[in-house]
């Protein structure tokens, strides 16, 4: 090499070492904007600088280093910020896996499409900025000192983990501290890929099993079941300063005209979630940070879910699903819990992830006039709609002639008014096309909110994302009406958590409970409608051994 050669490299060299230092800098002057403590930042700035250490040791590079680091950062955030805005959920490690089956894209395509094609312009930047980094990059550093680095950042994140053990992963966390959230969410991730998922139970040995499920066959055949899942419905009259028309409250009350509320465990987003503790009849929140993910994961490890035990009634049940069938897997859960048959989308002939809710309870309606006129098997028709879901920054039907918001009602607010005036329309017309098609069938009808709109986040206090078990945030209702049904008196709770609702489903229908149901509802009563809050915790923890013990869910 020439002189000239050698100093032009030397000044690369250090060219490249003051930038990769000034990128340091950037970054942490970045994670100081996300992270709102500083045992926060501390844990999220060492796992970075572990993560740039061991870049740096595999290609001795520094600046490659760097703006890789700064640039894998940087969409972690704006992933995460996207996320939590769109669906109220953070960023989690297991979303890498999560969505990436080609039904997941698609249904991303359909709804946030725009996002969509912002990430893959992000990557397109990432892999040029990335590429040409590596090509200026003129530092060699040697790997002992990258190595000693990476060990002493893995040290100090072993020790901020312990001291910020209190960060548990939930769906709803504020835009801060999304790069720590989602760094502690990777030892969950890989436990889940290995196979575990952990279930909190109690460590009690000598509990005994439960009985298992006894025979059911009901002396005169048992009343239809039609399941409504209403999504994104909570009941307007929690919010006593909203402007609106009052004739929707009736839509909420239940045969007995009582509001029956519901307490669940999502914000916004994450139907499923809801979904899971109904079928399942367990709190999801006892799964920690894994929980967003447990009906792919318990895929085949559930022996008593909802379907399951009204099969055993004799029941015949069916899913209208408004997305694709194979959804990050979701008709293979659904199948592996009892139900005949998952309708999807396209086996209804639906164009869109977003018919009003008629066209499903049309579509509803044909199979049970098929069914019926061809057998006298009873029906668990589970219906999923979608008038209400977000977002509301643009009007849903425009065309359609209902109530919003009255003067003063926020943009967003007063367009979902008017998406559950239309569910409102649409579940009456329901009720009174069931007694003129089928007026000798029994059916026990149930409608649930599976969580609140986004358009509710500003009627709460900021920080209601923290206390699910205290914060109204995560109320909606339940409503149970009978056609040539009495149904019988609803549980006194003036609130209950979405995991008895299947109980309370099979009790309303007049069905035998099996073992395990009956101590669900004794646990009801003991702990006044509370699940995961109740403050007999030890009672709750039993309870899930004695579910593990049992193979009623297949856990560990």
């Amino acid at each position: 090499m020439t002189p000239l050669t050698i100093k032009m490299a030397h000044r690369r060299s250090v060219l490249s070492v003051a930038a990769a230092f000034l990128i340091l800098l950037l970054t942490l002057g970045l994670l100081a904007t996300t992270e709102n403590t500083l045992w926060w930042f501390a844990y999220a700035a060492t796992v970075t600088a572990a993560i740039a250490s061991f870049i740096a040791f595999a290609t001795r590079r520094l600046l490659f280093a760097g703006v890789t680091t700064l640039v894998l950062l940087t969409g972690i955030l704006l992933v995460s910020r996207v996320k939590i805005a769109t669906m109220t959920m953070s960023l989690h490690a297991y979303d890498i896996f999560f969505y990436t089956d080609l039904s997941t894209f698609n249904f991303l395509w359909s709804g946030y499409r725009g996002y969509v094609v912002a990430a893959i312009a992000f990557v397109a930047f990432a892999l040029i900025v990335a590429t040409l980094a590596w090509r200026f990059d003129g530092s060699r550093c040697p790997r002992v000192f990258s190595a000693a680095a990476f060990l002493l950042m893995v040290a100090c994140v072993a020790l901020f983990g312990t001291v910020t053990n209190g960060l548990v992963f939930e769906l709803f966390e504020r835009n801060s501290v999304s790069v720590s959230t989602y760094y502690r969410t990777w030892p969950a991730a890989i436990a889940t890929i290995f196979g575990r998922q952990p279930f909190a139970a109690s460590a009690h040995g000598a509990l005994p099993r439960f009985a298992p499920q006894p025979a059911c066959a009901p002396s005169t055949k048992p009343p239809n079941i039609l399941l409504i899942h209403q999504e994104s419905l909570v009941e307007p009259s929690l919010f006593p300063q909203l402007n609106y028309n009052h004739d929707l409250d009736r839509f909420f009350l239940s045969d007995d005209n009582r509001l029956h509320k519901l307490r669940v465990e999502v914000f916004g987003g994450a139907s499923w979630i809801t979904d899971f503790s109904i079928m399942a009849g367990d709190s999801s929140r006892f799964f920690g940070g894994i929980r967003v993910f447990l009906q792919v994961l318990l895929t085949g490890r559930l022996t008593e879910a909802l379907p399951q035990i009204l099969r055993t009634c004799g029941y015949r049940n069916v899913l209208f699903f408004p997305f694709d069938g194979s959804f990050v897997g979701l008709d293979k859960f659904y199948r592996s819990i009892g139900f005949d048959q998952v309708i999807d989308w396209k086996a209804q002939g639906t164009k869109t992830y977003y018919e009003r809710d008629r066209v499903y309870f049309q579509n509803a309606m044909a199979m049970m006039e098929q069914h019926f006129r061809s057998s006298e098997q009873p029906l668990f028709t589970y219906v999923q709609t979608m008038t209400a879901h977000g977002p509301y920054t643009r009007q849903y039907m425009p065309e359609e002639d209902v109530a919003g918001g009255g003067p003063g009602t926020p943009p967003e607010m007063s367009e979902y008014l008017r998406r559950a005036a239309m569910v409102q329309r649409d579940g009456e017309a329901l009720i009174e096309e069931l007694k003129q098609r089928f007026p000798n069938e029994r059916f026990v009808i149930i409608r649930f909110g599976d969580h609140q709109p986004v358009a509710t986040r500003d009627y709460w206090p900021p920080d209601f994302r923290s206390s699910v078990d205290t914060s109204d945030a995560f109320i909606t209702f339940y409503a149970i009406k009978g056609q040539n049904v009495v149904i019988p008196p609803l549980p006194a709770p003036d609130v209950v958590d979405v995991a008895y609702l299947g109980t309370i489903i099979l009790d309303a229908a007049s069905l035998p409970l099996t073992d395990a149901h009956r101590q669900r509802k004794l646990l009801m009563e003991l702990c006044n409608g509370r699940y995961y809050g109740c403050e007999r915790r030890d009672a709750i923890g039993d309870f899930h051994q004695r579910l593990i013990k049992s193979d009623i869910i297949q856990a560990r």
